[in-house]
C-alpha cells in the first residue's frame, strides 16, 4: 500500500482524491493545508471545472491532519507527498519532499520561474524518490489518441498545429490566479498544456517558442486565454487577456472520443524527398 500525503486543500486536491478511489494500492494517509481549511476531509462545498462534480468527503479514520508540512515529512509512513498548493509553493514544498526521500506527485504549472523549476529538477536527480509533474491531459483519451496517431504516421506528417485553449478564470483560488506575479496567470495555467503536449509529442525540442519549425511540425503556435471578468480591467497584468497563441489542424474521426477542447490537427502525406 502506498500512503500518500496531500498538501494544499483546494479544487485540485478534492479532483485528486476522486481518483485516488480508482487506484488500487493508493491510500491518502494524510492531509495538510496551512490554513487549516477541509482538514476535516469535507470538501462538499469545493466546485472547480474539470472531471466529476459528486462531492468529495473522504473518511478520515485513521488519516493525518496537520497545518504542518514538516510533519508529513517527518511520517516514515507516508511514501508520497502530492503537492496541490498553490504554483508559487511548489518549489519550496517540492524540494523539501525530495530531499526528505519522499516521492513526489506536483500540480502544474512545475514552477513560476525556469530558475524555480531548475532548481525542483536538480533535486529530483539527486533524489531516491520518483518525481513527476502532474500533467493531467497526457492521459486523456483523445489525447492519447492524437499522440498515437501522429506517432503511427497513418494519417501522414503534421504540416501545422493550433492549440486553441479558452476558459473561464478558475472559481478557485482567485487572489492567487489573478496575480501575475505569483502564478503566472492565463499563459501558465492554460498554455502549459499544449506546451507540454508539443515536447511530449516531440521529445528531441530543446527550446519552445510560440512559433516553432522541424521536419515534421512545420509550425506550431499557441493560445491561452480567460475571457475577462467585468469587473476586472483588460490592463491588469494582462491576465484575463490573451497571452499566448497556437495554431494544428486535423479532423478527429468518428470512431475517437468526444471531449472539448479538441486540438485541430491537418495531416498531409508528402512526398518522398520533401
Amino acid at each position: 500500500m502506498l500512503n500518500i500525503g496531500l498538501v494544499g486543500l483546494g479544487f485540485m486536491a478534492a479532483t485528486h482524491l476522486r481518483a485516488y478511489r480508482q487506484v488500487e494500492g493508493a491510500r491518502v494517509a494524510a492531509l495538510c493545508n496551512p490554513s487549516g481549511r477541509h482538514l476535516d476531509g469535507d470538501f462538499t462545498n469545493v466546485a472547480g471545472n474539470v472531471g466529476a462534480t459528486d462531492p468529495v468527503v473522504l473518511d478520515m479514520a485513521g488519516v493525518k491532519a496537520t497545518k504542518r508540512f514538516t510533519e508529513l515529512l517527518d511520517d516514515p509512513d507516508l511514501h508520497a507527498i502530492d503537492i496541490c498548493a498553490p504554483t508559487k509553493a511548489h518549489a519550496e514544498l517540492a524540494i523539501a519532499a525530495l530531499q526528505a526521500g519522499k516521492h513526489v506527485l506536483c500540480e502544474k504549472p512545475l514552477a513560476r520561474t525556469s530558475a524555480a523549476a531548475r532548481q525542483i529538477v536538480d533535486a529530483a536527480a539527486k533524489a531516491k524518490g520518483i518525481f513527476m509533474p502532474a500533467m493531467c491531459l497526457r492521459f486523456w483519451p483523445e489525447w492519447a489518441w492524437l499522440k498515437e496517431a501522429i506517432a503511427s504516421g497513418r494519417l501522414g506528417n503534421v504540416l501545422a498545429a493550433r492549440f486553441r485553449r479558452v476558459a473561464e478564470p478558475p472559481g478557485w483560488g482567485r487572489n492567487t490566479f489573478f496575480n501575475g506575479a505569483e502564478s503566472g496567470g492565463a499563459l501558465f495555467d492554460l498554455h502549459v498544456h499544449d506546451t507540454d503536449f508539443v515536447n511530449f509529442r516531440r521529445r528531441t525540442t530543446t527550446s519552445l517558442e510560440a512559433r516553432r519549425r522541424s521536419s515534421s511540425v512545420k509550425k506550431a503556435s499557441f493560445r491561452g486565454s480567460w475571457p475577462c471578468p467585468s469587473s476586472r480591467p483588460t490592463a491588469t497584468w494582462g491576465n484575463c487577456a490573451i497571452l499566448s497563441s497556437a495554431s494544428a489542424v486535423a479532423r478527429r474521426p468518428r470512431s475517437s472520443p468526444r471531449a472539448t477542447g479538441w486540438p485541430r490537427l491537418r495531416f498531409a502525406k508528402l512526398k518522398k524527398g520533401r
